[in-house]
């Protein structure tokens, strides 16, 4: 069934009926969805993006393209109508990863990330009633901690299973731009709308003076990327895998996934033995490549790691969105169930990032702005690793910070070293905590008594 909008209806009203049109009738084809892209719908994402994001190759902010609002997005509604409209070249930049190689981020002029913002609000209102409970990345009401909540659940169950752990090798970097638009040419017949879509995902970028067009992929750092990368996901790995496992699979099989990170829980080794053995070959057929090096098959489950406990030896561990992930001895010690650490690299690269960002700030006469400045960057890192079982790295975490900046302060040209009573107060006083109480993770699990 194709659906085309109605011209007369304000932005914001045509993007709530596209909303209840996809909910109530997921086999929609939608059309006529430019339409939907008026001045309301561009304030709208005006006034949600922030303006202390990093600026493109025009130098042009929010605030500066604020000064004329109106007229600004009253002329960005008319190019895109006519077609004219033309995202410039974003700039790329290289962002350090733990493991010392880079993350290219790019950083588009602000006028393309409204039209990002805008064309991703539609998109988000298509394909959030058909996308599988088993995604968790860049969702509305979805975060990673849901995402290790329900590993954890469908863990527990398979005493006698197995996990596959999978990486796509540079996934944003290599989505094919022609299978993409096949896959969102089943729910979007607008022409213009796939057209817009095209322009923003193929925009130039300019990396070391040199521009050059975006043949492939869909590049991290875009406010489009997250919804066309989920989009390609959920047809290349989501559906398929819930057919299969209906169809084939005789044991529990389920699929947890953030964006590119997944994990797959099997109740029985051999099917996801077979399993490991088919999907780099359906991620192939969509011009994708799984990481073998960084894709492991390993036997889990309570009795394995008993099994593995009596003979002396460790279940082998997995990693999942920034964590270790292994099986370790309940409270009570009879039990066993999956548990999880901060990853020792992870861990390690932000204390070295904190020391180098205070090194660099020896001569600064703002102490306690910078001083605020790391208490929400160990707070924001508490807030995500502060979980269920991870209680000691994470205190781990506030005393070695607390050393740092103790350190920081006693170089900066004092003549006699801050005792721990001043250093203490000076904490209080910035709000940096001494201890931190951990979120759980595993209300959901059975009971275990």
């Amino acid at each position: 069934m194709t659906v085309h909008s109605d011209r007369t209806k304000s932005g914001k009203t045509k993007l709530d009926r596209l909303s209840k049109r996809a909910i109530t009738h997921k086999d929609t084809v939608f059309n006529n969805l430019g339409h939907i892209i008026d001045e309301e719908l561009l304030k709208q994402a005006y006034h949600q993006l922030t303006g202390r994001k990093a600026v493109g190759i025009d130098g042009v902010n929010k605030e500066a393209y604020g000064e004329r609002l109106e007229e600004n997005i009253t002329t960005l509604v008319r190019r895109i109508h006519a077609g004219s409209y033309r995202p410039k070249p974003a700039r790329v930049t290289e962002i350090p990863k733990e493991d010392g190689s880079t993350r290219p981020l790019v950083i588009s002029c602000f006028e393309d990330k409204l039209v990002q913002s805008a064309v991703n609000m539609i998109l988000t209102q298509i394909y959030e009633p058909i996308f599988l409970p088993c995604s968790y990345g860049f969702r509305p009401g979805q975060g990673c901690h849901d995402a290790l909540r329900a590993l954890s659940k469908h863990a527990y169950p398979c005493w006698e299973g197995a996990v596959v752990e999978i990486d796509i090798r540079k996934y944003f970097n290599t989505i094919p731009h022609e299978e993409l638009k096949k896959i969102l040419r089943k729910k979007i017949s607008d022409e213009r709308f796939l057209r817009l879509i095209d322009k923003l995902a193929t925009a130039p970028i300019v990396e070391k003076g040199k521009t050059t067009a975006n043949e492939i992929g869909c590049p991290q750092g875009s406010i489009l990327s997250p919804i066309l990368a989920n989009v390609y996901l959920h047809e290349v790995i989501d559906e398929w895998f819930h057919t299969i496992k209906q169809t084939y699979f005789k044991g529990k099989a389920e699929e947890v996934r953030y964006a590119d990170d997944m994990v797959f829980v099997f109740e029985k080794h051999w099917e996801a033995q077979r399993f490991f053995e088919v999907l780099p070959k359906r991620l192939k057929k969509y011009g994708l490549e799984m990481h073998m090096d960084k894709s492991n098959l390993i036997r889990s489950g309570q009795n394995v790691a008993r099994r593995e406990h009596r003979a002396g030896r460790k279940l082998p561990t997995y990693k999942f969105l920034g964590f270790t992930v292994y099986w370790g001895k309940a409270r009570d010690g009879k039990w066993w169930r999956m548990k999880v650490t901060s990853r020792r690299d992870r861990f390690t690269a932000k204390l070295k990032g904190l020391r180098g960002f205070l090194r660099k700030q020896l001569n600064t006469s703002d102490t306690m702005g910078i001083l605020k400045l790391v208490t929400s960057v160990i707070k924001g890192w508490l807030n995500y690793h502060g979980v269920s079982d991870n209680e000691r790295r994470a205190n781990q975490f506030i005393q070695l910070c607390r050393q740092i900046i103790r350190k920081w302060v006693n170089r900066r040209g004092r003549k006699r070293p801050m005792n721990w009573e001043n250093f203490n107060k000076l904490m209080e006083k910035v709000n940096i905590p001494k201890t931190w109480k951990t979120t759980s993770l595993f209300k959901s699990l059975p009971n275990m008594a």
